[in-house]
């Protein structure tokens, strides 16, 4: 029978510390940089073996992302949504789990997100001594930090993932510098993203006779001036072309021409609108001198939903301020620009939350460091969530 209780959660987390710091430096040491599929696997590899140690199984998805499962799948499905890509090369030779004393630890991905990560596997430890009967679930992306692109179809149908919840383990973020008391944030919403390759097509001619060509640099400029256009702050629409490329010399008069165009939205609503508000613009001829016109064509590179925020988010939001109040942890509901899987997860309509990962500071860059003593409480935070969603669910 289990013995273990929410009362009694945090002396059996501070007992598990060394082996949570042990598996956290074993992770971070594995180099499982995105744009190197292979490393990715070395930590995917790693993971399974460390769940068959805790006696959870693991199946994989699409070939390279993995599914871990505890439990006996009764009740309620509470999914966790994490992945093993992170954004720092081995180049760059930050792959060193680095204590600085204070509680502070630096490394490559140790707040994205293989603090979050650990944090996941403990929480589902911690319940495998809580409950009997019980569904709780982690998949974890090989490449989110490029949009998930092999799973983000998965996360998004809900027959697939079979969850009534969603919990992302993407860094608890700090509302100010990172320390012992800030805020740290529980995210019911995000922005959307999505990026679109245009290339544009004119006619070449030398320039002293520009009237036998048609100038794909100006057929691109016009269609940049509408496309900023469509930037409406009162409704957080924000639409950017920041990649421009083109021409052969500055005497020709360029004949093709290239671009990305990106924009981000907090609604469904928005995105679809603006999306082919896009679309219009690119397909529509912008110069036409005699028989000639210009043609574009595109490619949708990348396209994350918005998380929008919905009344069921906020169930899971509730009951995380609610057990944070009791942990005397100071944690507030935040909404975040950035996308993550969760993004793709709430487009499949399940209730879902993010930002229950690891108390960060810096990611992306070779500053990256979590506080080592708040992930240790968030492990009670997130096991708690996990418990009240698992054994409230209607």
């Amino acid at each position: 029978m289990p013995q273990l209780t929410l009362e009694s959660l945090s002396g059996w987390i501070e007992a598990e510390m060394p082996a949570i710091e042990t598996t956290l430096r074993d992770l971070v040491h594995i180099n499982t940089y995105t744009q190197s599929p292979e490393r990715v696997e070395q930590g995917m590899l790693y993971l399974e073996r460390l769940v068959k140690h805790l006696g959870f199984t693991s199946e994989r998805i699409n070939q390279k992302h993995r599914l871990i499962h505890s439990g006996n799948h009764k009740g309620p499905r509470v999914m966790l949504i994490s992945h093993m890509d992170t954004v720092h090369a081995p180049e760059l030779d930050f792959d060193h789990y680095t204590p600085h004393g204070d509680g502070f630890v630096s490394g490559a991905g140790v707040g994205d997100i293989k603090g979050g990560l650990v944090m996941g596997l403990w929480a589902m430890k911690a319940i495998s001594q809580m409950l009997t009967d019980f569904d709780l679930c982690m998949v974890v992306s090989a490449d989110e930090e490029q949009g998930s692109p092999s799973l983000c179809d998965w996360l998004a149908e809900p027959t697939a993932h079979q969850a009534n919840y969603g919990i992302g383990l993407e860094p608890g973020f700090p509302q100010g510098p990172l320390t012992p008391t800030v805020n740290l944030g529980v995210v019911y919403q995000r922005r959307g993203y999505s990026a679109i390759d245009f290339t544009v097509q004119g006619v070449s001619a030398h320039s002293g006779h520009p009237h036998l060509g048609l100038n794909a640099i100006e057929a691109l400029a016009r269609r940049i001036v509408e496309l900023h256009k469509l930037n409406d702050w009162e409704h957080h629409i924000a639409v950017n072309v920041g990649l421009v490329s083109g021409g052969t010399s500055p005497n020709t008069v360029p004949g093709s021409a290239t671009a990305n165009v990106s924009f981000r939205t907090m609604t469904h609503e928005g995105a679809n609108q603006t999306m082919q508000q896009i679309l219009d613009i690119l397909e529509r001829p912008h110069l036409i001198q005699g028989e000639l016109q210009d043609r574009c064509s595109y490619t949708i590179t990348t396209h994350l939903p918005p998380m929008e925020d919905r009344a069921e988010n906020w169930k899971l939001v509730n009951i995380v301020l609610d057990e944070a109040i009791r942990l005397r942890q100071p944690v507030v509901a935040i909404v975040r620009g950035g996308g993550s899987d969760v993004n793709h997860f709430s487009a499949s309509g399940i209730p879902c939350i993010c930002g229950m990962g690891a108390p960060s500071e810096d990611i992306h860059t070779l500053q990256e460091k979590i506080y080592l003593p708040v992930l240790f409480e968030r492990i009670n935070l997130l096991t708690a969530t996990v418990y009240r969603l698992l054994t409230e669910h209607p």
